[in-house]
């Protein structure tokens, strides 16, 4: 697909999607799990995670609670299956090669195999919309920051003139120590290169700048939910851009406005 300024998938887009895709489950497994009622929340709660001896709550993706569905006949309480939308978004962004509706099939069909013996195996029926799409891969990065590139105001993108724009998953060790930062995830992006402040008409040609956008952290900070996700690659890469003109973190919303 081609990438625009679509928000994150939010909690009433799974919500909408848990329903269609258990519905592509098997009609066995349907009826066996029965009438399910289905919540959406952003990660388990602490209390939650600590009762599963789970410390990081990226790890717990789904939990059914209720009946065990071959014994719902004498148990009349509703079982209740609540999915975690940020862990799911984050496995959809890691793998990157799975659509996230059968993301979702996979966390339904696990979690019912464990409290009924329900079988794991299924096979997708077809998936639109959200439940087909796989995440934002690293040419459809390359796509959006070309076109952002190509975008600025003649005047600025003139000035800017040879800048190659790389996307990669995350930055490498070597960058993250350099910036003094320890966790991977706070890093969307980085300009590599002499800003045009700092160059003099004598100083030798330099070599080619480079912007370089790191594909896991912008698509965490995508997960969110509150900007799209054209609109925050435009904005990484015109933060980058305005570092290339020599302007502090203070001066890029006027860059971004003009």
């Amino acid at each position: 697909m081609t990438w625009t300024d679509r928000l994150a998938p939010s909690p009433d887009d799974f919500a909408v999607l848990a329903r269609r895709t258990f519905e592509a489950l098997p009609a066995d497994v349907r009826r066996q799990a029965g009438e399910v009622v289905f919540q959406v929340e952003d990660f388990a709660a602490d209390a939650l995670l600590d009762d599963l001896g789970i410390e990081d709550p990226f790890e717990l993706t789904g939990l059914y609670s209720g009946p065990d569905p071959a014994r719902q006949a004498s148990d009349p309480s509703t079982p209740v299956f609540v999915l975690y939308r940020r862990p799911i978004l984050d496995e959809w962004c890691e793998r990157g090669d799975v659509a996230l509706g059968e993301l979702v099939i996979q966390v339904l069909a696990y979690e019912l195999g464990k409290v009924g013996g329900i079988p794991v195996d299924y096979e997708a029926g077809p998936l639109e919309d959200w439940s087909g799409t796989l995440a934002p891969s690293l040419e459809d990065f390359a796509e959006i920051a070309g076109r952002a590139l190509e975008g600025l105001p003649p005047p600025i993108r003139a000035a800017v003139g040879d800048v190659q724009v790389r996307v990669e998953e995350f930055a490498d060790d070597e960058t993250l120590d350099a910036l003094g930062i320890a966790d991977p995830f706070e890093l969307t992006g980085v300009y590599e290169g002499v800003d045009l402040t700092r160059r003099s008409l004598f100083d030798a040609v330099p070599g080619t700048s480079a912007i370089r956008l790191f594909r896991r952290p912008i698509l965490d900070e995508w997960c969110e939910g509150e900007v799209g996700f054209q609109s925050l690659v435009q904005h990484v890469l015109v933060h980058e851009v305005a570092h290339h003109f020599g302007f502090s973190d203070a001066g890029i919303d006027q860059v971004e406005r003009s």
